[in-house]
Formats: C-alpha cells, structure tokens, sequence
C-alpha cells in the first residue's frame, strides 16, 4: 500500500472539499503545480489530481493546469475529474497521465468509452463514490440503483476494468477515521483497490497496515496532508 496525495483543482486553485460540498471549500496558498511538486519531494510514490471544476462542467476546464503539472514531476499521475469522452481520455495519456480515472460515464454512457477501456486497459481506474454504500454520480447529486458489487463484477468481467478507486462520501474531507469495516469487505471484491475518504493521522494509516489486504495498494490523502495532521515521510516510512 503506498499513500496517493491529492492535488484538487478548483478555479485554478488547489483546494479541499468536505463531503464533495464546492460550498465547503478550504484553499491553500500554494498553486496546485506547488503542491504537486512539494508532494514529489517529501516522497510520494504516486499522484491524485482531480479537475473538480471539470468534475461539475463535464468538461476537461483545468486540462492546461494538470499538463504542466504532468510536466513538472515524474512520479505516476492518476488524473480524474470530468472525463467524459474518449478524446479526453486520449489527450491526458497523451500529455503524461499514467492512469485517468472515469466515474460518471460509466454509469451514463459506458458504450462512449468502450473503445479506451480496451485501448488503454489497466491504465483506466474506475472511481466509484459511494454515500451509505451507494453509488452517487455527477458531482454526487445522482445516485445509481446498482449494487456496488454488482457494478464491479460488470466493469471487470465485461470491461476489463481492474483497479477501483472506492471513496467514502461521508469521510471525504472529514478527517474523522477510515471506514475499515467497508474497505475490508470491498477488498473481497477480487479487485486492485485504492481507498479515499477519512485520513485524519498516522494511526489510520497504521490501522489499514493492519488489516494485511494485499489488494489494498494505495491509499488517497488529502486534507490531512495540508492541514499537516499527517507526516508524508513518517507515513512511508511505516509502510516500508
């Protein structure tokens, strides 16, 4: 398990949102290509950058932020946030992405991208948002009426699809404890899995050491990083 710092993009500004709420949002001073690169260098083995602005619009808004971004570092960079269409799937492989992230078009129009699943297979991570164990889509104001086992056994048996990102709305930006009761059972899904939603400190990070998934490969950190509740080294450092 390696821990994935997020770099969340809103009007050009890294923020962090609570529960998904662009009313509840805290900015920072550093510009999200400054957080990118600070977050290289105190080790990260990996990055999150998510366009929330193109995670409202549909559209890829902060595509020129995120291509420097990708430009600046050299560590993998799972990219999310509005990507609805294949060509802006291509587009951010093509300017460095290592992995982009799909959500909502999954569950809208999944046909669309059929083509970049197979194109691009495992390099496309699904990102499933669930609130009380359902999926929520578009911003998290819709809901989809699948069961969140039954929407993974069709995007990895039918699409290929083979690393999910699992993010708990109600921890999200709450700095309030991982769900473990949750990740332990979505990691009997047979899938590659990344956590988000709950870091406040080390001990969670300690906690999921504990539960020895060996599908858990990463988890997503993000308030509790910038708010400085959790030391990125001192983490690494116990998960060596």
């Amino acid at each position: 398990m390696i821990i994935i710092p997020a770099v969340d993009i809103l009007g050009s500004k890294c923020v962090r949102l609570t529960m998904g709420d662009y009313d509840i949002k805290k900015e920072y001073n550093l510009s999200p290509s400054e957080a990118a690169v600070n977050w290289q260098e105190l080790g990260a083995k990996r990055l999150h950058l998510v366009d929330l602005d193109g995670a409202k619009s549909g559209n890829p808004d902060n595509f020129d932020i995120i291509r420097d971004i990708l430009k600046s570092v050299k560590i993998p960079v799972e990219v999310g946030g509005g990507i609805r269409d294949n060509k802006t799937i291509e587009s951010y492989f093509d300017t460095g992405a290592s992995y982009v992230v799909l959500g909502s078009i999954l569950f809208k129009d999944i046909g669309s991208v059929s083509s970049s699943l197979l194109k691009y297979k495992g390099k496309i991570i699904a990102g499933i948002d669930l609130y009380d164990e359902k999926i929520a889509i578009s911003g998290w104001k819709e809901f989809v009426e699948i069961p969140f086992a039954e929407a993974v056994e069709n995007l990895k048996g039918n699409y290929g699809v083979e690393t999910f990102i699992f993010t708990d709305i109600k921890k999200d930006g709450m700095l309030s404890g991982v769900n473990l009761n949750l990740i332990s059972r979505l990691a009997k899904l047979n899938i590659s899995l990344i956590a988000s939603g709950g870091v406040s400190a080390l001990d969670d990070i300690v906690k999921l050491k504990e539960l020895n998934l060996p599908n858990l490969k990463g988890v997503i950190v993000g308030k509790a990083l910038y708010d400085g509740r959790l030391d990125l080294k001192k983490a690494n450092a116990l998960l060596l």
